[in-house]
This record gives structure tokens, C-alpha cells and sequence, in this order.
């Protein structure tokens, strides 16, 4: 008897069709414009970082000073292990901040003149008349690449310190030339990835972990289309991501003092 009744509920069960999934792909965003989704901003954890500290609010468990913190997903990367970015766009922006960070003034672009007015403090720092400080930062659109074959997009602004480090990725991207159709060629940004890790880096003043840069696929490798599975995918979005930026479609929001990790 027993029997029966499971084999008779078996009968009515109806398998879900998978199609619907497909009819109501993308509705997730129903409602929301590019105003209304967050960008991610990367950044590194340092021993002063609220993510590291048990008893602030900010707190995440197992991040550790010289770990890679996605401001969005409130998760920290292995800095040793480290992550795999393709470059999208780069852009030099002149930040101008309230005294030692205390909130966001302007974003100046890059447009240098507002140096002009500025002294220079005693690191040789950029100081306004108003005692605000204007921070020369480099900032990578990229996206970040997952196990799983997926990806999505991340800021990372390089100031300080780290600006040096924002030159030294950008002198890889203008030197790597590839051959394209019998022509040896400087390509996109996006045509390779690169593996971001974090390194101790310390001076006069004290110690702190900055960020490592290596090339992940060479000039004779193929790039990114040969090595990734979804290689052709990425490349074809980071080249439309890019021309949406140009045309201004798509406004990368300013650094805040929320995002304030290096």
C-alpha cells in the first residue's frame, strides 16, 4: 500500500521546465539603472584596516593585513595567492581630500592645473589654500576573474605609494607588442591578464604591504583569447565596457572615504 501511494505521487510530480529560467534571464535587474549598482573597488588591507580589527563593526573573519578587500562583497583575497585581472581602462585623476582623508572633496579628473595653486607639504604632498590635500592616483577599470570561469568589474585606485606601481603596469601594457596579422602590434589592455598579489614594502617612515603586478600570459602566448575558456567573451566585453565609458554611458563614481585602502 505503501507502494502505491509513493508511486502514485511520483505520477503527479510535473518536472520543472527549465525554459522558464530562460524567459526570465536578466529579470534581476528589473528596475535598476547603472545608478543604482555599486562598483567594487579593490584595495589592500593594512594594519590600521577596520576589516582586520575584531571589535569594529567593519570586522571580517580571517582577513589579515596584506589581504586584497572587495569593498562590495565584503570579502578579503589571499594577498600571497592574489587575483587575475584584465585591464579595461586607465585613467590619472587628481583627488582632492579633506585633512588626513576625512572625506572627498573633488575628483579634479585628469586635469593638472589645480596643482598650480597647491604647496607642497612636508612629504611633498599637494596642499589648497583650504589645508585639503590633492592625491595624484592612478585607477584601473578591470575585471576580476574567478575559478569558475565567470568575471566581473573592479576599481583599483593607486595613490600614494602605490602611484609608482600604476606607472610600472602601465609601462608593461605600452611595451608588450604581439604579432597580429604578420604585424607585431601593441594591443589592447585587455588582450592579456594580468595576476595581482600584495608585497611587504616598508621606508624610513614605516611598513606596509603594496601591490605585485606580473603579466599572466606573455607576448607569445596568445594572450588572453588562446588561454582562457571564456577568453573571447571577456575580451569582446571589456572592448564594449570600454567604448561605454568613452561615450559616457557608463560613469565611474569617485573614490569615498569608505573605499580608503590602499
Amino acid at each position: 500500500m505503501a507502494n502505491e501511494v509513493a508511486n502514485k505521487k511520483e505520477s503527479n510530480v510535473v518536472a520543472f521546465d527549465e525554459s522558464i529560467l530562460l524567459e526570465d534571464a536578466g529579470s534581476g535587474q528589473d528596475g535598476m539603472s547603472k545608478d543604482d549598482i555599486l562598483m567594487p573597488r579593490l584595495g589592500i588591507l593594512q594594519q590600521m584596516s577596520d576589516q582586520i580589527n575584531k571589535r569594529h563593526g567593519d570586522y571580517i573573519d580571517g582577513a589579515e593585513a596584506g589581504h586584497i578587500f572587495d569593498n562590495v562583497a565584503k570579502t578579503a583575497h589571499d594577498g600571497e595567492q592574489g587575483i587575475t585581472v584584465v585591464p579595461i581602462t586607465y585613467r590619472r585623476a587628481h583627488i582632492e581630500w579633506k585633512p588626513d582623508r576625512g572625506g572627498l572633496v573633488a575628483d579634479h579628473g585628469s586635469d593638472s592645473s589645480c596643482l598650480e595653486s597647491c604647496t607642497r607639504g612636508e612629504k611633498g604632498e599637494y596642499m589648497t589654500a583650504d589645508g585639503n590635500q590633492i592625491v595624484i592616483t592612478g585607477e584601473f577599470l578591470v575585471y576580476v576573474l574567478d575559478d569558475n570561469g565567470g568575471y566581473f568589474p573592479a576599481l583599483i585606485s593607486m595613490s600614494g605609494s602605490q602611484f609608482k606601481k600604476a606607472k610600472q603596469w602601465n609601462a608593461m601594457i605600452s611595451r608588450l607588442m604581439v604579432p597580429i596579422k604578420g604585424k607585431s602590434e601593441n594591443p589592447a589592455m585587455f588582450w592579456t591578464a594580468y595576476q595581482l598579489s600584495t608585497v611587504p614594502e616598508s621606508n624610513d617612515l614605516g611598513s606596509w604591504f603594496g601591490w605585485g603586478i606580473k603579466m599572466k600570459f606573455d607576448a607569445s602566448s596568445g594572450g588572453l583569447i588562446k588561454n582562457h575558456a571564456a577568453g573571447s567573451d571577456i575580451y569582446l566585453a571589456a572592448r564594449a565596457m570600454k567604448k561605454s565609458i568613452s561615450s559616457g554611458d557608463i560613469k565611474v563614481s569617485p573614490e569615498s572615504k569608505d573605499d580608503d585602502v590602499m
